[in-house]
């Protein structure tokens, strides 16, 4: 027999090198972060993940070609920002030279990037860093030798399209010399535009190809991927050119306010009656009232507590995705804006009583909630009034940016749509309003991205609230389980060495949403059942034979608990009772050869080990070698095999039963039971083993609502 062939599920996930961490740009860059106020051991632990991350990207004195593809997974609003600048630091103490970032979709986002790095890097007084639109000039194979040899470092910031990508691959990588060189590629909120959206049809969507095209430009780089929702990168065919290699998690710092504070119970939310007009319509809801009252109202106790020069606090109206509601919203704000300023500019006037009534019942809703140290309405009135005759209002779409404006302003309101979702970070943002929802089955990446309100916020937490239809509320409770389970897919695989490109693609998600949008990913719900059958069968001889030593192993290896069954004349059963799961998934699941395409494969039985450990379930099994000794005989059809399961003998329920059947005979309530079946081809006459596996219900009801790549 020969011996069992190892199918490198447990291979080392890439070769990594060491990172020198003592240089001058990281140093910069350190200096920057904790005078920004970002304690030591935050700054350490950017670090830590920037090192990482790098160490998995091609080793910069290395030869020959190494093109790597990786992913960094944040949470929304926690300061990915401030991770990719460090891997580029650190790229740069390491003798990397060029650093190009994709800035994003947008322009405002990618002025965000650009002035980001460059005030991280400020202090070095030799990192130029050059934008697509003002520096394109610049952006020639010519310069870039020339920035070479005056010792300068650079970050290329280009916004995410084809003509920009394009650009940089010919104007700069059409060098021989330029493309031999390391070069790290930074692809901010990289599940936006970068992935293949015509996959389905055969084709590339235009940004697909033209970064494939740079790719293909350079010997040795690293594509990093940096996203807080992962789900299409994740779901893509692994063969795809960005699928990841590598993947790492950076967990978010301390006082990060995501998912888990807001989305954790109802305290700083507050649903839009269903029965309400809407915000769109004639009029101005009730919940609107509130909502801008209490930011009106937060801006004073915030002044309260002592602002310091720069703070900001904002408020977010999302009504759509269309510029004509944002206009409708938009003068709706100016219009209940300058009526209530007009009432306040005398308080005995009799017109101040009905907006005083309405402030003071923000006002109790922030008491209420026991917010702690809360000056009284009196002491605070002017200030709120204040508030409100020097806030900055802005539409921010297509159409209209306020392109620095909201700086002027400590206090500001926002009313937009896509402009105002990912990655463009609002300040202070305190109070949010937002309406805009599918009319169908949302996609979790989508609606994750629009929370804005995420973000380090606990010294005015407390201030904050979300108001929201009920579908968005419901909405982001279930993505914060799918969350959880997403990271801890990801964080298991890799404790478990687990090779990224091999890891499970199966993750928990109800029903009422979507994974991602189905131009890019294709997935099917999974639901783990009673039986669980091995469908296709397995006719490459090498693995089969690897199969077949597999299971004899474990066979020796158990021999003084084997028990045999006999039902009437037929061939026995032969028992190994009560087997730890994990010893059964290490022995057999983890190595066995599963023909291609089956589904009950090692991803699924990953998942379901990873889900028993985090409900805390030990289950035990029985290994059952199914009528020992003989074969299964069927006709495979196409590589499936029909039903293999032997029936209740005899059939007919009027006489007792001999045997109960495959399904039935060996069933307990709380024990699971992996079934070994010797199936013959009939047409081929080739004979391999074939794995069904039984999950009881006591744990099958602990296991539901599961997606998984299709």
């Amino acid at each position: 027999m020969s011996d069992s062939i190892e199918m490198n599920y447990y291979e080392p996930e890439t070769t990594t090198w060491t990172v020198n961490l003592d240089g001058r740009y990281m140093s910069a860059v350190q200096n920057y972060l904790l005078a920004d106020g970002i304690p030591l051991e935050g700054v350490t632990r950017i670090v830590s993940n920037a090192a990482q991350t790098l160490s998995y990207c091609p080793y910069p004195e290395g030869n020959g070609t190494c093109q790597k593809t990786g992913i960094v997974i944040g949470k929304v609003q926690s300061g990915k920002t401030s991770n990719f600048i460090s891997i580029t630091a650190l790229a740069f103490d390491n003798n990397y030279d060029i650093v190009i970032v994709f800035g994003g979709t947008k322009k405002p986002l990618v002025k965000q990037n650009r002035d980001r790095i460059k005030e991280y890097f400020e202090a070095t007084k030799d990192v130029l860093v050059l934008d697509t639109t003002d520096f394109k000039d610049q952006l020639t194979a010519q310069k870039m030798h020339q920035f070479n040899k005056m010792n300068k470092k650079v970050v290329v910031v280009a916004l995410k399209s084809p003509t920009q990508i394009n650009y940089i691959a010919d104007n700069i990588f059409s060098d021989p010399t330029l493309a031999e060189k390391p070069v790290l590629i930074i692809d901010d909120e990289g599940d936006e535009a970068s992935l293949n959206t015509l996959v389905k049809k055969g084709k590339k969507s235009s940004t697909y190809k033209a970064i494939e095209n740079l790719k293909a430009r350079l010997n040795r780089h690293c594509f990093l991927s940096i996203t807080a929702t992962p789900q299409a990168n994740l779901l893509i065919d692994t063969l795809d050119v960005l699928s990841p290699d590598f993947g790492v998690l950076v967990d978010p710092g301390n006082g990060y306010c995501g998912l888990d504070v807001y989305h954790s119970d109802n305290k700083y939310t507050k649903k839009i009656p269903d029965n309400e007009t809407s915000l769109l319509d004639d009029g101005i809801p009730q919940s609107f009232i509130e909502a801008i009252s209490m930011f009106f109202v937060a801006c004073a106790i915030y002044k309260n507590r002592g602002m310091k020069p720069g703070d900001k606090l904002s408020m977010l109206v999302h009504p759509s995705q269309l510029k004509a509601d944002h206009e409708k919203v938009f003068n709706k704000v100016e219009g209940l804006i300058n009526d209530w300023c007009q009432k306040s500019e005398n308080k005995r006037d009799i017109a101040y009583g009905s907006l005083k009534r309405i402030l003071v019942a923000a006002y109790c809703e922030y008491e209420k909630a026991g917010v702690q140290g809360l000056p009284s309405f009196d002491s605070l009135e002017d200030d709120i009034i204040q508030a409100m005759n020097v806030c900055g209002r802005h539409k921010v779409n297509g159409d209209s940016v306020p392109k620095g404006a909201d700086e002027i302003y400590d206090y500001n309101i926002y009313v937009g749509g896509t402009m105002l979702g990912r990655g463009l970070t609002l300040k202070g943002l305190a109070i949010t309003y937002i309406i805009r929802t599918a009319k169908g089955v949302s996609t979790v990446d989508t609606v994750q991205q629009r929370a804005r309100w995420f973000g380090y916020k606990m010294k005015y937490l407390d201030l904050c609230r979300i108001f929201a239809v009920g579908k968005i509320i419901r909405e982001f409770q279930e993505i914060r389980d799918h969350e959880e389970d997403l990271w801890e897919t990801v964080r298991a695989a890799k404790c478990q060495g687990t090779n990224f490109k091999n890891m499970a693609r199966i993750f928990a998600l109800s029903d009422d949403l979507k994974m991602t949008r189905s131009s890019v990913a294709k997935t099917e719900n999974y639901t783990f059942k009673f039986w669980n059958k091995q469908r296709e069968f397995q006719d490459v001889q090498e693995y089969i034979d690897s199969n077949k030593a597999i299971l004899a192993t474990v066979r020796a290896e158990q021999k003084d608990q084997i028990k045999v069954e006999r039902f009437g004349d037929g061939a026995p059963f032969v028992i190994v009772p009560n087997m730890d799961f994990d010893y059964v998934k290490e022995r057999i699941f983890d190595k066995f050869c599963f023909a291609a395409g089956e589904k009950f494969n090692q991803s699924v039985i990953s998942k379901l080990d990873i889900l028993l450990k985090r409900k805390n379930l030990q289950p035990k099994v029985d290994i059952i070698w199914m009528r020992d000794g003989t074969f299964s005989e069927h006709s495979i059809d196409c590589g499936h095999i029909p039903n293999y399961s032997v029936g209740r003998r005899p059939k007919s329920l009027e006489k007792p039963p001999v045997y109960l059947g495959d399904d039935y005979q060996f069933v307990s309530e709380d024990t699971m039971q992996l079934q070994i079946h010797e199936i013959r081809d009939t047409i081929t006459n080739v004979d391999s083993p074939t794995l069904a596996f039984y999950i009881p219900k006591s744990v099958i009801e602990k296991l539901t609502n599961l997606v998984i790549q299709a």
